[in-house]
């Protein structure tokens, strides 16, 4: 499988074709779901290739 993976501490798995992708998907569900920014860096930190 290709792509990237960012698995966030709550349990939910963000999965994209690409890094930004991924990083943009986990910047939303940040904003949506937990009422936090969460910044660029900080997405890819947690990036994967899956």
């Amino acid at each position: 499988m290709s792509g990237h993976t960012i698995e966030c501490p709550c349990g939910t798995v963000l999965r994209g074709p690409d890094e930004d992708a991924v990083v943009a998907q986990a910047q939303n569900h940040a904003r949506a779901v937990h009422d936090m920014e969460l910044t660029d860096e900080q997405a890819r930190a947690m990036a994967r290739p899956s």
